[in-house]
């Protein structure tokens, strides 16, 4: 048995979600290993979102670096309850940048493969602020306290318990999917227990992590609001966030707008968003294809 404390009855996200056993297996190898817990899991499906971010985990704790400017991920099996095995190698190695290569194993199986930059150039907030590629709304977009309450999301899907929500344009209810344009949004921040301030207790060494397990959960909403979620089922071929300099120093305890569009075919969807601070400025642009079943 993996030594790393299982939280199966805590909804609330802390490090302990993303602790890994293991290390250096050579100058440029590291190997880790993770238990999958239940609470992460959809009917014995691993939720894609936690599988991603604990590869982005294991690249941060492989390189020793402190922030991540990409993270492309290819999903090729369902993770599954149980020990999860993490190998990381660098790809290319650099004083100031470096890529890495992330690849899950679980019972002789490839969970996903991630392939993540990290550079010094993003440590710190950029100069000039990169325009919002889309958005319906402005800068400093609507307070998050004029949005919808969506605790029906974390009470119809656990493993999705790690946030807070408020919905600006997103459903009330899973089965309010369907037959509307192909757009949400809605602010998320993690779930720290109950706080009021931005400034409370950062529960991640990285907050990026935290972008991922959003981008994870909410992208395929989009195409969902065409598709619906009831009748059928989209199944994540990969993840992509591209993260702007600076994004890293807003706690995941902060609020962040995320934005997503898609496209629906008869097998096919895509989608594609981004996270933006409070102020409005941007954080990430993130994209995720899949299929309909």
């Amino acid at each position: 048995m993996i030594g790393i404390p299982d939280r199966q009855e805590n909804s609330m996200l802390d490090g302990r979600d993303f602790a890994l056993e293991g290390g250096p297996t050579g100058d440029d190898t590291s190997r880790f290993v993770r238990e999958i817990g239940e609470n992460w899991c959809f009917e014995g499906r691993a939720f894609g979102g936690y599988t991603s971010a604990l590869a982005q985990a294991a690249v941060f704790a492989h390189s020793g670096r402190r922030v991540a400017t990409s993270l492309s991920v290819t999903f090729v099996e369902p993770g599954r309850p149980g020990p999860m095995q993490l190998d990381v190698r660098t790809l290319r190695g650099g004083r100031t940048a470096a890529a890495y290569e992330a690849t899950l194993r679980q019972d002789g199986r490839t969970v996903l493969i991630a392939s993540s930059w990290m550079a010094d150039g993003w440590l710190d907030r950029p100069s000039v602020d990169a325009p919002v590629p889309f958005g319906r709304y402005g800068a400093p977009p609507p307070d998050p306290e004029s949005g919808a309450d969506l605790a029906w999301v974390a009470a119809k899907y656990p493993a999705l318990r790690f946030a807070h929500r408020r919905g600006l344009d997103y459903p009330g209810g899973v089965r309010d999917f369907g037959d509307k344009a192909p757009e949400i949004a809605l602010w998320v921040r993690t779930d720290v227990g109950d706080f009021e301030a931005d400034d409370a207790d950062e529960p991640l060494e990285h907050p990026q992590i935290a972008d991922v397990l959003h981008a994870d959960a909410h992208l395929f909403d989009a195409p969902a609001k065409v598709s619906g979620f009831v009748d059928s089922w989209l199944l994540s071929l990969d993840l992509n966030l591209v993260w702007q300099p600076g994004a890293h120093l807003l706690p995941s305890t902060s609020w962040r707008l995320l934005e997503a569009r898609g496209s629906v075919t008869g097998g096919a969807c895509t989608a594609y968003g981004s996270l933006r601070a409070p102020d409005g400025s941007l954080l990430a642009v993130l994209t995720s294809q899949g299929l309909i079943r």
